[in-house]
């Protein structure tokens, strides 16, 4: 890890991804805490999510394969210029309109989960092509501790800035983020070899394959090996598990505890802080026991913070569950990122990420569709449901482990 520190494009990385991390996670976190405080807010937060998430089921297929047949340095820049431009635009209208209407909020919320999603599949597959195999565990555990430093870092910001700042102000910084950090990975250096694995055979005409016969390459990949799919879809649960709780802290910070935006962001610091445990931890775990042992084990960690949320409702128990959830679900990613980086070949992980990125929108859309039951029962119920799906995956994954350790990282025909 130190020798990874020294290199200059890590360097780079990891400014940049912490600028970018920081922009929008403060907008993730002032956004739905202003929303749930708006006459109708939970409805307008859970609709928005939900429409996000269909958006971007809709676009992630041809997304993905794109990815794959265009430079990944073009497609992160892309990016973080969207996030930029939409979170630029937003701060404008808000100044000129002296407000955000709830329609507004939506849109900036929509716009910084746009931002997120773009970037996470073109990021993992350009650093997939610029490092070793060697470095891949060591790698996806410092981008870890990164992202939840930058998270821990937004939290305490949003905290203090959404009951001190106009939004406005606070998205004007958050674009100021996007473009540092759009600055910072143009410099990176790269090359797309990927792309020689589409040039036409000598004798064959031209032309590129349709999006969607792209995506059938790297559905035909995960189809072969059914039991590894299984273990890579059952293992992204607790981060799903994660995206769709996110539409609850608010509303269970606010009318279940009744606890202030400071305990909210609280929350999201003890998360950050037992994700950069994990983050230190999980390499030495991983390899002393190996990945498709550490993640079970960090699953339970995970089950530990969702059964205090659910048991213990007054705010130090909301800070401990932090701690737990963001040291199980940072555990499952850091080993789940380095088995993907291991056992997807590169030609195709644009199409096999797009196609998790999919999945995860699926599951997110249902399980937020879900959440009506806090409705009636209030915000522990959906804790609930999310734990009941939560423990068929962590099933899944202790049926399925064998296959990591058997599947060979082959490379497929295009």
């Amino acid at each position: 890890m130190k020798e990874l520190l020294r290199d200059s494009r890590v360097q780079r990385l990891l400014i940049a991804n912490t600028l970018g991390s920081i922009g929008s996670g403060v907008t993730i976190f002032a956004v739905p805490w202003l929303l749930v405080h708006q006459a109708d807010g939970n409805e307008a937060f859970r609709w928005i999510t939900i429409a996000t998430t269909v958006v971007l089921f809709l676009i992630m297929p041809a997304y993905g394969a794109w990815v794959d047949r265009n430079s990944r340095k073009t497609a992160l820049l892309v990016s973080e210029a969207w996030g930029f431009v939409a979170t630029c635009t937003m701060a404008i209208t808000g100044l000129a309109t002296g407000g955000f209407a709830t329609w507004q909020l939506m849109a900036v919320y929509f716009a910084g989960m746009l931002y997120y999603t773009l970037h996470y599949p073109a990021k993992f597959a350009m650093i997939q092509q610029m490092f070793e195999r060697s470095q891949y565990q060591s790698l996806t555990a410092l981008l870890e501790i990164q992202g939840q430093t930058a998270m821990m870092i937004a939290g305490g910001l949003g905290g203090v800035l959404v009951e001190h700042i106009p939004l406005w102000g606070i998205l004007l910084f958050d674009a100021a983020t996007y473009l540092a950090s759009f600055l910072l990975q143009a410099t990176l250096p790269y090359t797309a070899t990927h792309l020689a694995t589409h040039a036409p055979s000598p004798g064959k005409p031209a032309g590129q394959p349709s999006v969607w016969s792209g995506i059938a390459v790297g559905w035909r990949w995960l189809r072969d090996r059914p039991r590894l799919a299984l273990f890579f879809t059952c293992s992204l649960i607790p981060f799903i598990v994660v995206m769709a709780g996110n539409y609850l802290f608010p509303i269970y910070v606010s009318q279940t505890l009744r606890a202030s935006a400071l305990y909210f962001a609280g929350g999201e610091i003890t998360f950050a802080l037992g994700a950069i445990l994990a983050g230190f931890l999980l390499p030495r775990l991983i390899g002393r026991h190996s990945a498709s042992s550490t993640i079970p084990a960090t699953m339970l960690v995970f089950l530990a913070g969702l059964m205090v949320l659910i048991l213990f409702r007054f705010p130090f128990a909301f800070l401990l569950a932090g701690a737990l959830l963001g040291f199980g679900n940072a555990g499952c990613r850091v080993a789940r990122a380095a088995l993907l980086l291991h056992l997807v070949p590169n030609e195709v992980m644009g199409r096999v990420g797009g196609f998790y990125q999919v999945l995860d929108r699926v599951l997110r859309t249902v399980l937020v569709m879900a959440m009506v039951v806090i409705d009636a029962h209030g915000p522990p119920a959906g804790y609930m449901v999310l734990t009941g799906v939560f423990l068929l995956a962590f099933v899944g994954v202790l049926q399925s482990r064998a296959s990591v350790r058997v599947v060979p990282p082959s490379p497929i025909t295009l």
